[in-house]
């Protein structure tokens, strides 16, 4: 107990700890959480090449600049200008409407509007296609209604025709689709994942006793931060959260507890504090996109994915501990994913331990004889 109680006095002494590992991650909350402030991507530019210019193709128009979801920038004469304003970022959607595109609806001829979406920031471009094609659904069967109408079909008739079926949708556990509630869960998990890394590794470089009881005053730290920050994420930036924070806590304990192996393995590579800074700053991006949270796991080549499982443990738990908060998913789905962290934390904590002992002890050997030649 005594043990514990020198390792926090130790860990709390030295304020780079409560700068990095603590005020670290609080500060990053709040500065990526400000930029996903706004829970829906509005008013996206858009540009119109209406070679029609009739009155259906100027209701297709009004019914996108009456859209909270768009705004027209310009209306321009050609293709090649449409696709300047994209190239440009004027606009991030074109809405191409071709000649006699009226008189072709007239007629029953197949006539199409065709959307140019830039898709090089996906967000944009999937978010702008999708309520596009939901305008332009609507927009469809509204004509169609219309043309059967004009034949001397009964409303309720032609609407039947036009509509084939119904349908609806329910969306669970973010209805506003904000983006925010995806990605702030799995990002502020890898800032501590970071952030642990560059305090606890030098702090066991200075001071080699009692590496386990540091693992764990460490990690309960970086725990606990993460719960903070998950907290300001729900009440400040009004992420529905609806799980447990308590279960997220231990999970993520857990999770950093496996860290201990890698770290001491980094450690005993480069040496070095400056170069084990840099190296744990490099792992993020790396270890953030092949986690399996910004692309699916079941998606990712079956070799690739083995070997990714048995280097890195964040795998195991950025998408859990996102599904704990946002889903309120019970711990015991995730059984599997726990045992698979706890069997990568014993064994690269033995192989760590002992690479780590050995190349210090080997160094402090070195040192005693350098010594003792100068002498």
């Amino acid at each position: 107990m005594l043990k514990i109680l020198n390792e926090i006095i130790k860990f709390f002494e030295q304020p780079k700890n409560i700068v990095i590992l603590v005020l670290g991650p609080l500060f990053f909350t709040f500065l990526i959480g400000g930029v996903y402030m706004k829970d829906y991507l509005n008013d996206i530019p858009i540009v119109v090449l209406d070679m029609d210019n009739s009155s259906s193709s100027r209701m297709i128009v009004n019914e996108f600049e009456n859209n909270d979801r768009y705004y027209v920038s310009s209306a321009v004469d050609s293709f090649e200008e449409l696709k300047y304003a994209i190239d440009s970022k004027e606009a991030y959607m074109g809405i191409y409407i071709p000649r006699d595109f009226n008189k072709d609806i007239k007629k029953q001829k197949s006539s199409s509007v065709a959307l140019i979406i830039d898709e090089s920031n996906i967000t944009i471009g999937n978010t702008a296609l999708a309520s596009a094609s939901e305008i332009l659904a609507t927009i469809n069967a509204g004509i169609n209604i219309k043309i059967l109408q004009a034949k001397g079909i009964d409303p309720k008739t032609s609407y039947d025709l036009a509509k084939i079926f119904n349908f609806e949708s329910r969306v669970l556990y973010d209805a506003k689709y904000t983006y925010k509630g995806y990605v702030m869960p799995g990002i502020i998990l890898v800032f501590v994942q970071q952030l642990f890394l560059s305090a606890f590794i030098p702090a066991i470089m200075d001071d080699k006793e009692n590496i386990f009881i540091k693992s764990i005053v460490y990690s309960i730290v970086g725990s606990l931060t993460y719960v903070l920050c998950a907290l300001i994420l729900k009440y400040v930036l009004h992420i529905n959260f609806t799980g447990s924070f308590l279960y997220a806590f231990l999970y993520v304990t857990v999770f950093i507890l496996t860290l201990v192996g890698p770290g001491m393995l980094i450690a005993s590579i480069f040496k070095d504090k400056l170069k084990v800074t840099q190296f744990t700053m490099l792992l993020s991006m790396p270890t953030f996109l092949t986690a399996g949270y910004a692309w699916p796991v079941e998606q990712t080549p079956v070799v690739l994915s083995y070997i990714i499982k048995m280097i890195w443990p964040l795998i195991y738990a950025i998408s859990p501990i996102r599904d704990i908060l946002v889903k309120g998913t019970p711990v015991s789905i995730f059984t599997k994913d726990i045992i698979c962290l706890i069997l990568f934390g014993c064994i690269w904590a033995f192989i760590g331990y002992n690479l780590f002992k050995r190349t210090f002890k080997n160094n402090n050997r070195g040192g005693m004889s350098e010594q003792q030649g100068t002498v």
